[in-house]
């Protein structure tokens, strides 16, 4: 049965609003917020960039049911993944309900920004791998010491640990991240294209189908010309394609790179404006890929009325898979 949740954009949004918009989705009946872990945003247009994990903390403190998940974080650059661990067993040990870390072998945009140079994907995913394994060591909450190729642990230990095992998912998008999950025994993963290839990957891999996560934009506005407006001025940073987003370091060079994109060439990728139609046909393709926990985007200004478009007329709309 898929999930379905509420994303909470740092890049869109300051912190208190996030947190009211956690309190929101709650009582919108979504099962779950994730949230984007940046120091910058991607963007000249977006004006805000809050600490997630503060963030978290209040929502964690705000809310009552909800389930909690990053998306992503990256635990090689700017943090080490002593301290992610931590952060993630405090905000986990807040509630009792699951908390999910997301975690990625992230991008130049984020971290560059302590100095150091940051490194070819080949390199990031050995560290990711590493840290992954020092997270999961500290989770056990045993005195850890562990020296690595790329990071030591030296004598560690976290004293407040969640009754709840963490889940630990790692971003993919294709083989060589699949068996970086799979040779460090995450428990699911996260992908940003509805491609069926990368759940029957993970699962041929012995993985649990229903720990699949993503995420679709809404563009939603009462007007279609104001919507196709919203998805360029907000979302065109993805359309240069990964290769590209994860070497550019600031917004101005995602403004540079992005400069030929119109709003038309946003058409398949951002559903936006007041027709249900495209919202449903992007969801349901995440749906019939197989993923079980999908979070949609807010892009618009107008919360409420993007909550009350996909309750109403989005959500209904939609199937589960044949194969459910």
């Amino acid at each position: 049965m898929t999930r379905f949740g509420f994303k909470l954009m740092c890049e869109l949004r300051g912190p208190r609003e996030l947190v009211d918009q956690a309190v929101a989705a709650e009582a919108a009946g979504f099962e779950f917020v994730a949230i984007s872990d940046h120091i910058h945003p991607w963007l000249p247009e977006h004006d805000h960039s809050p600490f997630a994990w503060s963030v978290l903390g209040a929502v964690a403190h705000a809310t009552s049911e909800l389930d909690i998940a990053t998306g992503l974080t990256c635990p090689i650059g700017r943090y080490h993944p002593v301290i992610v661990a931590q952060a993630a067993a405090t905000v986990a040990a807040m509630t009792d309900r699951q908390f999910t870390l997301a975690v990625g072998a992230g991008e130049k945009l984020n971290e560059h920004v302590t100095g150091d140079p940051f490194p070819a994907v080949d390199v990031r995913h050995e560290r990711l791998g590493e840290a992954i394994d020092i997270m999961q060591a500290m989770w056990e909450g045993r005195w850890t010491t562990v020296r690595g190729k790329h990071f030591a642990a030296e004598d560690a230990r976290i004293y407040d640990l969640p009754t709840r095992a963490i889940d630990l998912v790692v971003g993919v998008s294709g083989n060589a991240s699949l068996d970086l999950a799979e040779d460090h025994e995450a428990d699911g993963i996260m992908a940003t294209q509805p491609d069926p290839a990368l759940v029957d990957g993970w699962s041929s891999r012995g993985g649990d189908r229903s720990a699949t996560w993503t995420e679709v934009p809404f563009a939603w506005t009462t007007s279609a010309e104001e919507g196709r407006k919203i998805a360029h001025e907000r979302f065109r940073f993805g359309a240069p394609g990964w290769k590209v987003m994860s070497e550019l370091p600031n917004p101005v060079n995602f403004a540079a790179a992005t400069e030929t994109v119109r709003p038309e060439d946003l058409a398949d990728s951002v559903p936006s404006g007041p027709d249900p139609e495209p919202y449903v046909k992007a969801v349901q393709s995440y749906v019939d890929a197989g993923f079980a926990n999908i979070s949609i985007v807010p892009v618009g200004d107008d919360i409420d009325g993007t909550v009350r478009f996909w309750n109403d007329d989005v959500k209904p709309a939609l199937r589960e898979p044949a194969t459910a």
